[in-house]
């Protein structure tokens, strides 16, 4: 049996120029999933918080709906359990806000009058804003000498709520309802 030196080794290399281009690709590949990875999470971050602030709406107007009308225009906190007042629903922190950074929330409740062409015909109103400042709510308007209950039979409650987002976006929702004489009591 005789061994040459030089065999015909027909075995096949990848180049260097190949191989590069391999990692190049592959590297390319890897930064688009890590980007798109990370897109996701911050949408997915982002609709979380927006459930969330959905369902403090929600919660914080299902609060007002279970006043008697006299207690939504009541600008005046009682202290009570269950709340019976306006002021009494904006002190109470609700909870679904937990995920809500930097929040703010501003409930305006106002006379329903408009007129023909659908417009506000008064600008009286009870006005409160919660924030980190002030976490059981801070009145900033009233009706004044105006009296809510006796004046008016329809009342609007604006509920607006506005947070910063994890990706550093401010972001707002807001609900409103009309409430009437007669809704759950007087």
């Amino acid at each position: 049996m005789q061994f040459s030196l030089h065999q015909n080794d027909k075995r096949q290399a990848f180049t260097l120029a190949e191989v590069l281009i391999a990692v190049a690709v592959v590297a390319l590949f890897g930064m688009a999933s890590f980007a798109t990875n990370e897109r996701l999470l911050v949408a997915l971050r982002t609709q979380r918080e927006s459930a969330a602030a959905t369902m403090m709406l929600q919660e914080r107007m299902e609060g007002f709906r279970s006043l008697t009308y006299t207690g939504v225009a009541t600008n005046g906190a009682t202290g009570m359990t269950p709340p019976s007042t306006a002021a009494d629903i904006v002190a109470t922190a609700t909870t679904s806000e937990s995920s809500l950074g930097n929040l703010t929330e501003t409930v305006t409740i106002t006379p329903y009058q408009v007129n023909a062409q659908g417009a506000s015909t008064t600008t009286h109103s009870n006005v409160w804003q919660r924030n980190s400042t002030y976490p059981t709510g801070n009145m900033t308007d009233t009706v004044g000498a105006f009296d809510l209950v006796s004046n008016y039979d329809l009342l609007k409650v604006d509920i607006q709520v506005s947070w910063t987002s994890s990706n550093g976006r401010t972001r707002n929702r807001e609900l409103s309802a009309i409430f009437g004489k007669g809704n759950r009591g007087s």
